[in-house]
């Protein structure tokens, strides 16, 4: 279980995390988040969804110390974080979804194996401790 968490909480959000850190500030991969859907210039997200992108990582950033927080390698959360690794195991299966729906094949096949693979190891800390 502590294995799945790290590569979950430890890795696998923090990266995806630092990817809407660079689409908030102007990174050219526009075309590989939001479905591929956004209308990009030059490859960069326009400013409402760069926006969404800076709003993502602390939501992000709270799923993996939660998940962190189940397995006991972080200290607090008490109670609560039994529930809230439910939403993160549930936030991370429609993200997954989605990610699977997306136009873009970097999108679909690159993250949509790596929020599977993160929802996958949020269930085994869930049911694990």
């Amino acid at each position: 279980m502590e294995a799945a968490a790290v590569l979950v909480g430890g890795i696998l959000l923090q990266v995806v995390a630092g990817f809407q850190v660079a689409l908030a500030f102007g990174a050219p991969w526009g075309e590989h988040a939001y479905g591929g859907r956004a209308q990009t210039v030059n490859g960069r997200l326009p400013p409402a969804y760069r926006v969404m992108s800076a709003a993502a990582v602390p939501i992000l950033l709270l799923a993996a110390w939660i998940i962190l927080a189940k397995a006991d390698l972080v200290r607090g959360g008490d109670g609560w974080v039994d529930v809230a690794v439910w939403f993160v195991f549930g936030y991370l299966v429609l993200n997954t979804v989605g990610n699977l729906a997306s136009s873009s094949k970097i999108e679909r096949y690159l993250m949509g194996t790596v929020s599977a693979v993160a929802a996958v190891g949020t269930l085994v800390v869930a049911v694990g401790a």
